[in-house]
């Protein structure tokens, strides 16, 4: 298998893996380095599976912030976002 390749396997390990990696930058904001995260993402899917899937991307990169700072999470936003993608 290619490290490189992103599939519904490893896509939020990527994302994770990705994040750690800007956080060394100490001179970017939090908008910069999630710009820099989706980037590179798109740079490796292509652009066209990750126009489709780019609205999850980064609503996940969202969540896995609002969850590494111990904030609350409002799930029926959630829903609602996602619910046009058959997701339940």
């Amino acid at each position: 298998m290619n490290d490189n390749l992103i599939n519904e396997d490893n896509i939020v390990d990527t994302i994770i893996k990705m994040m750690e990696k800007v956080e060394q930058f100490v001179d970017k904001t939090g908008i910069e380095k999630k710009v820099i995260v989706l980037n590179n993402i798109k740079s490796i899917m292509g652009d066209e599976p990750y126009e489709r899937y780019k609205y999850f991307i980064s609503s996940t990169i969202d969540f896995i912030i609002e969850v590494s700072k111990g904030r609350k999470m409002n799930l029926n936003n959630i829903k609602k976002k996602f619910c046009c993608l058959n997701i339940k």
